[in-house]
């Protein structure tokens, strides 16, 4: 059999890991795999392990769009790349018939030819796996409107079955059931639908003696102390703290304001280190500016724990009691499963689209939570509903009317009106009213006690520890279930029914359900002002929005 897998990239990232955990996998399940990696030229996220066991072909134009492509320009651009990408195929002896093609987030909009590329290969009897890590239509009004213009679209069925196309030699790959759902709902059939979590393992820890720490190889209880003195000392932390970790990128969808509330309600000793800092510039801004509200609103919050050159992953790992997640969205949710293997509990908002799947593997979590509720008078609550409501409107003003999801207002101004409940979930909240709600905690003790006691069982868990027996639990599900080699067994299960798929199309009896995929996604992938938020690109840090009380 032979497997070629494309992506746009292969920089080090998330997607670029799980090529090399699938790579991995294959030839651990089957030696009698050849496997060519094609992607654009940026490839130096390669080990030197997987460019061994694989061929790399760079395509031209198959990496991100460039800018200022005119409307309608995806079918000339597909025309060439599948020329291309046939000429290398036949190049290599592949054939419709003994050859898989592995195409990694075709649908996202960093290069708007692929599904056209997709469609011609198709139509000449390829057989196809196209695996969906993130969708445009969560939340990325930018990819989405460079979709509809690149393809030319004009309603959202067209733009459906360009993205999604129902043919019986193009199978489909999801991280989760939530989004397997989603394909569903655009008419792909679930025999064509499979899941492919991705695998779970720890990075390689540092040997004792590249650590320089003595106490490297003793046992356990040493191991951290020596872990966490070498943080306290490249942080400049406090000799007796201790510490938590955020093990993240902070952009935006990783709710950076909740997790400086959650420093706040750490005991008095305990430091949370976020551990890398954003490259894209809105990012960036987004970052820096967290970064400058932590100085004074919760200065037990570190940033770039990650950036120091004596500090890798697994040391700041190794040094936390436990590990911490205010995220909103995720596609797999690997910080919901890597640290168990590591011994170290995970506090975290629940994020069903990924929690779910985990509970149903067999995970225990008595340290999920589902909100931070935070009182407001009616107005005030009225106004920040009206806030992210109109917040979700201007992220998707650029994207034809006719494109954009379906929402519902929040309660107007009529008195009866008046919003269910007395508090709204922090992460509803746009961030300056973040900021402005930590600066209230800051100044009013008792408007932070009522916080505290609202949001109890997360304070006792900040604040507690993990028992052995859920630690040891957990950690013998992710092994059974998310290892390498379970991974390279059910990649081969789903390549073996993507080779035996007849060639043809089905799209007559295609089942289109009204809103098509934007609506279905957006059900599964609710909406979160923090997401779509476009920060000041000056010093300034907050808005001067009203007072909340």
């Amino acid at each position: 059999m032979n497997v070629v897998i494309l992506h746009c990239h292969f920089e080090r990232g998330g997607v670029t890991q799980v090529v090399e955990n699938h790579v991995a996998g294959i030839v651990d399940a089957d030696d009698d795999v050849s496997i060519w990696l094609a992607s654009g030229p940026r490839q130096s996220g390669l080990s030197p392990a997987i460019r061994d066991a694989t061929r790399q072909w760079v395509v031209d134009d198959f990496d991100y769009d460039p800018p200022g492509l005119p409307a309608g320009s995806a079918e000339r651009r597909a025309e060439s790349i599948g020329h291309r990408l046939f000429v290398r195929l036949h190049q290599a002896g592949c054939r419709p018939d003994d050859t898989v093609i592995h195409w990694h987030n075709h649908s996202l909009g960093k290069n708007t030819a692929a599904p056209g590329v997709i469609r011609r290969l198709a139509e000449d009897g390829w057989r196809l796996l196209l695996q969906i890590h993130d969708f445009a239509e969560d939340q990325r009004p930018e990819n989405y409107a460079a979709l509809i213009r690149a393809s030319g679209a004009t309603d959202r069925t067209r733009l459906d079955r360009y993205l999604y196309p129902d043919v019986t030699n193009v199978h489909y790959a999801t991280l989760t059931h939530a989004d397997a759902g989603v394909l569903g709902q655009v008419g792909i059939p679930g025999a064509r639908s499979h899941r492919l979590p991705n695998s779970v393992a720890l990075p390689p820890t540092p040997s004792a003696a590249d650590s320089g720490d003595s106490h490297a190889t003793g046992s356990e209880t040493e191991r951290r102390e020596a872990a966490l003195d070498r943080v306290r000392r490249c942080l400049g932390l406090p000799v007796s703290a201790r510490w938590c970790l955020y093990p993240v990128r902070g952009i935006r969808r990783k709710n950076v304001g909740e997790f400086l509330l959650l420093t706040r309600w750490l005991p008095p000793d305990r430091y949370g280190g976020l551990t890398l800092r954003p490259a894209t510039p809105v990012e960036a801004r987004s970052y820096q500016r967290w970064r400058g509200v932590a100085k004074t609103l919760s200065p037990r919050a570190v940033f770039d724990a990650a950036h120091h050159p004596d500090l890798d992953y697994a040391t700041n790992l190794a040094a936390s009691e436990m590990i911490v997640s205010t995220s909103v969205a995720e596609g797999f949710g690997m910080a919901f499963l890597e640290p168990w293997l590591a011994g170290r509990g995970v506090v975290a908002r629940r994020i069903a689209t990924a929690t779910d799947d985990f509970l149903e593997a067999g995970m225990w979590f008595d340290s999920l939570y589902e909100s931070i509720p935070i009182p407001g008078s009616v107005d005030w609550l009225r106004a920040v509903r009206e806030e992210a409501w109109l917040a979700e409107q201007a992220a998707w003003r650029d994207v034809p009317e006719s494109f954009r999801p379906s929402q519902t207002r929040p309660a107007g101004d009529d008195a009866s009106d008046s919003p269910a409940g007395d508090a709204i979930d922090f992460a509803d909240l746009l961030p300056a009213r973040q900021i402005e709600t930590l600066e209230r905690m800051s100044r009013d003790a008792g408007f932070e006690t009522e916080l505290r006691s609202r949001s109890a069982p997360l304070v006792e868990r900040l604040t507690g520890e993990f028992s052995a027996e859920i630690i040891s639990r957990n950690r013998s599900v992710i092994e059974s279930t998310y290892s390498t080699r379970r991974q390279g067994e059910r990649l081969a299960g789903v390549y073996q029914a993507v080779l035996e798929s007849a060639t043809g199309r089905s799209e007559p009896d295609r089942r289109d359900t009204p809103g098509g995929a934007l609506d279905a996604v957006q059900r599964v992938h609710p909406y979160f002002p923090c997401r779509t938020e476009i920060p000041p690109g000056d010093e300034r840090t907050v808005d001067e929005p009203p007072s909340p009380a």
